[in-house]
């Protein structure tokens, strides 16, 4: 067997490409990896298990070559790959639209003749844009920036490609994604928390916003349920939540001061009014036999370990 998983070098993916080979469904497989490195993350490559076998593909998925190439002899494809920055969606909305959109447009006509037999696109809660309370996945969506709109666009696609060819795909709208994996990012708020209170730098909270609730998304699950979905047959055609816990951001800010308990907590006040609170209902995930195993304290304590040195020499 041979796997795809496009976007291998990023957060989620540098995890996926290390747990695969430790999967009974893909024991000897081949784990083959679509990037253009346009993150410059070649680190989270390093030291993959040597034991597994793995091949690299340098190519973009908006090339027609370089996709079709990546899918000679792929059964299973992860599709990860894209751009994951909103404030670089609204600088090039444009650039956002043409690889997360026109990527899984040339992703999936290139599967649909390839002989793929399952794919499972990340989607991402962001799809639903300001809303409140928890959301199934029924909910209209009404996406505030270019990469939510570009996530919707391409979920879009993906169930075309479902309904016109056959293609089995699967879609999982994933909360916001935080713990420790070799290509993991900080521009999101526990793992941006999590440093800053390791280096002994005060967290700044706008004032009211920590009664808000959010999705959290421990990355170790993200990875469990992208497998999870690639051999559910009656997941094929769908659309899935999936969340570890939905908690305020005074959750966030207790579970960090448990770890790191020198943390100073700074409230400002807020510069506008509103505060989105919402959450994920992640019920018919669940429903199937999808159960989290992380945690918030796991995910903060894994990333405070990493930065260990200077919790123990900041003043």
């Amino acid at each position: 067997m041979v796997v795809l998983v496009t976007g291998g070098s990023g957060y989620i993916g540098s995890l996926l490409i290390r747990t695969l080979p430790k999967v009974r469904e893909f024991e000897g497989a081949t784990i083959r990896v679509l990037d253009n490195m346009a993150s410059g993350k070649y680190y989270s490559l390093f030291d993959l298990p040597e034991a597994a076998r793995y091949e690299f593909v340098l190519g973009d998925i908006r090339d027609e070559g370089d996709v079709r190439r990546a899918l000679k002899d792929v059964e299973v494809v992860f599709d990860l790959a894209g751009i994951t920055s909103v404030p670089l969606s609204f600088k090039d909305e444009k650039g956002t639209m043409e690889v997360n959109v026109e990527g899984a447009r040339r992703l999936l006509e290139a599967a649909s003749s390839a002989g793929v037999e399952r794919i499972v696109y990340s989607s991402s809660a962001a799809v639903y844009g300001n809303v409140s309370g928890f959301v199934k996945e029924d909910h209209p969506c009404n996406p505030a920036s270019p990469y939510a709109k570009s996530k919707l666009l391409a979920e879009r696609l993906y169930l075309e490609a479902y309904e016109k060819w056959g293609l089995r795909v699967t879609i999982l709208r994933l909360g916001t994604v935080y713990g420790f994996a070799p290509g993991m990012r900080f521009d999101t708020v526990v793992n941006k928390f999590v440093f800053l209170a390791c280096i002994g730098s005060p967290l700044t909270v706008w004032r009211g916003a920590e009664e808000c609730y959010r999705p959290y998304l421990y990355v170790g699950d993200a990875v469990n349920a992208l497998i999870f979905a690639s051999h559910k047959s009656e997941m094929v055609g769908n659309i899935y939540n999936v969340v570890t816990e939905n908690a305020k951001l005074r959750e966030v800010i207790d579970a960090i001061t448990s770890s790191i308990p020198s943390v100073e907590v700074r409230y400002v006040e807020a510069p506008y009014k509103q505060q989105v609170s919402y959450g994920l209902d992640d019920s018919k995930i669940r429903s199937l036999g999808f159960e989290p195993q992380g945690s918030l304290e796991q995910g903060i304590k894994e990333i405070a370990e990493h930065f260990g040195a200077f919790i123990t020499t900041s003043s």
